[in-house]
């Protein structure tokens, strides 16, 4: 292994985690039977402030998951090269 697969290697590991992370705090979705036994009651400013972190985890998710796929092209296309 080159220096730069091992800098890819632990740039994939730091980013995955990364993205396990956030995911792992994701709200679920699934409120459709809290909903029916009355636990759905919240107000408007609370559920649009939670959907407002969520679609900026979203984001944040969707940018990991690119950055691991180019950084996994990007490693084997050098190492292949090299």
């Amino acid at each position: 292994m080159n220096v730069i697969q091992i800098i890819g290697a632990i740039l994939m590991i730091v980013v995955g985690v990364l993205v396990t992370a956030l995911v792992m705090f994701q709200d679920p979705k699934g409120d459709a039977f809290s909903s029916l036994a009355g636990g759905g009651m919240e107000s408007f400013m609370n559920r649009n402030g939670d959907r407002s972190m969520d679609a900026t985890m979203n984001r944040f998710i969707k940018i990991g998951c690119i950055a691991v796929f180019v950084i996994t092209v990007v490693v084997y296309a050098v190492g292949a090269w090299l």
